[in-house]
């Protein structure tokens, strides 16, 4: 696609695209992201290594744009007693939910779109 390509595709609103037309550039667009996706798992894996080797700080700003480096989120086991209350309470929720007495809601409406493997 050349320039002159690219802008008008921008600027025309995607109603007057046809249906296959606005599938066909979401399936490229998802395909550029996974690209990108891949492109910047490496490119964090490779700034980790330096923070692992303490050539990097923790937290960082280059080009107006923040970098923080966290170690993960925190993961739980818990003692039976306090499994066997949580098992207890999910077992309470739905049974809430199969009486109607626990109130349901949707959150915003969303499209999953992946390729077929």
């Amino acid at each position: 696609m050349n320039c002159i390509t690219v802008m008008t595709h921008l600027t025309q609103a995607p109603e007057s695209d046809s249906i296959d037309r606005q599938l066909e550039r979401i399936i490229a667009i998802k395909a550029a992201l996974k690209s990108l996706d891949d492109e910047l798992a490496l490119l964090k894996d490779s700034i980790s290594a330096l923070v692992d080797k303490a050539e990097l700080d923790h937290s960082f700003s280059f080009n107006d744009w923040n970098f923080t480096y966290s170690l993960g989120r925190a993961k739980w086991k818990y003692p039976p007693a306090v499994n066997c209350i949580d098992t207890q309470l999910k077992a309470a929720k739905k049974a809430a939910e199969a009486d109607g007495s626990a109130t349901k809601s949707l959150g915003d409406p969303f499209w999953t779109i992946s390729e077929f493997r």
